[in-house]
């Protein structure tokens, strides 16, 4: 197996009997040289498509900056949270120059406003290019990454549609930025625009948030800008802004990115996950009292789509145990319409069709439910969907 330009990690097994270990990839390393910049750029890029068989679908993407220090984390928290917030591209953009990059343009210094330029005019058409990104875009930093994110929302503000900002350090030019947000917010339009801060404690040992306001130093400005900004979003009318905040009183600067990435996204995504207590707590109730799941969740996509600019494809583990629990309850057209549904969305997905096929059993309809676990099998080779067809053809 080829892995050259893969970030690869390798499980060493203590096993004397094999040493053939395959790797395991989360991504893969693409460069772009930057005319703006004059330089190489390198991306670390997870893109879903390259492990969904889907027919055609597309996927919002979240720029990521350090991406040397986020990439791997934060792509194996959005391929454990898929079925709920949904799959996406992450493009992490490593560093070349840190703080030239990520401190917005001044007077003396254009730097960053150059790689925004790269960002906008070079990166997100490479992006476009090579893989199959919708036209939702979230960016997300940390520290002098989060000061970028806050600095694209106020001056370039349709260029993402979704800003997560880390404990931004907004202490920058004598918090320059969170002066000049008052009037922006005021003045600007922010609709269909989302903004999640997540603040980390970084006030000094000893001292508690009256004291902190009171002082003056070098030593709680990072604490007392990011506080002053989110207190200035609570006051104004941000037009249309749609935002929110988090404190994390056991986080400090360092340790807050985890947890901070996680729920900006949540936050994001909060409506992208058909939800209903009832069915997850007693699904024989919720079946009694709702007929039509399958209409509703439907419904539910259409809003979804429209939310995000884009048709989205339900993700294939929700609509399977969809499907699963409706043939618990022998509600058997809804059954089907979940299990045809994953099939018409990933014609080249084995499990897909293994799911068919126990669909069928169940029914007793052993003809379609052999010719279902035969396709399962000339999608991949399963030894569970194997033991299933030859079971079900030595039956009489």
């Amino acid at each position: 197996m080829k892995t050259f330009g893969s970030i690869v990690f390798f499980f060493l097994l203590t096993s004397a009997k094999s040493q053939n270990i395959d790797p395991l990839s989360i991504g893969k390393v693409d460069h772009i040289y930057s005319k703006i910049l004059k330089e190489k750029r390198t991306l670390f890029i997870y893109n879903p498509a390259e492990n969904n068989n889907t027919k055609v679908q597309r996927y919002p993407v979240l720029y990521l900056l350090d991406g040397e220090e986020h990439f791997y984390a934060t792509v194996g928290m959005i391929k454990q949270m898929s079925g709920f917030w949904g799959d996406m591209i992450v493009v992490g953009i490593t560093n070349n120059d840190r703080n030239r990059d990520l401190t917005p343009a001044t007077s003396y210094s254009k730097a960053g406003e150059y790689f925004m330029n790269f960002i906008e005019k070079e990166l997100i058409p490479h992006i476009d290019s090579i893989c199959p990104a919708a036209p939702y875009r979230i960016f997300s930093g940390h520290s002098l990454g989060g000061l970028t994110v806050i600095n694209t929302l106020l001056n370039n503000t349709q260029l993402f549609h979704a800003y997560i900002a880390i404990d931004p350090s907004l202490w920058w030019e004598n918090q320059k930025l969170v002066k000049e947000a008052k009037q922006v917010f005021v003045k600007k339009q922010f609709t269909n625009i989302s903004l999640f801060i997540a603040r980390a404690n970084d006030m000094p040992l000893g001292m508690d948030t009256i004291a902190v306001l009171k002082d003056t130093t070098i030593n709680t400005l990072l604490y007392r800008s990011v506080r002053q900004f989110v207190n200035n979003l609570k006051k104004v009318n941000t037009n249309g802004l749609r935002w929110n905040s988090k404190f994390y009183p056991q986080e400090v600067h360092e340790t807050i990115p985890l947890n901070g990435e996680y729920d900006g996204l949540k936050f994001l995504f909060d409506y992208n996950q058909f939800k209903s207590n009832l069915l997850q707590i007693d699904p024989g109730k919720y079946f009694n009292a709702v007929n039509n799941v399958d209409g509703l969740f439907i419904t539910h996509y259409k809003k979804v789509s429209k939310r995000l600019g884009y048709t989205v494809t339900p993700p294939k583990d929700l609509v399977n145990k969809l499907g699963y629990t409706c043939l618990s309850f022998k509600k058997w057209d809804k059954a089907e319409f979940f299990f045809k549904m994953n099939i018409e969305n990933y014609p080249q997905d084995a499990n897909v069709f293994d799911s068919m096929g126990d669909f069928y059993e169940a029914k007793g309809d052993k003809k379609n439910a052999i010719e279902s676990f035969t396709k399962a099998l000339t999608l991949g080779n399963d030894t569970e969907t194997r033991k299933k067809l030859e079971q079900l053809k030595s039956k009489n």
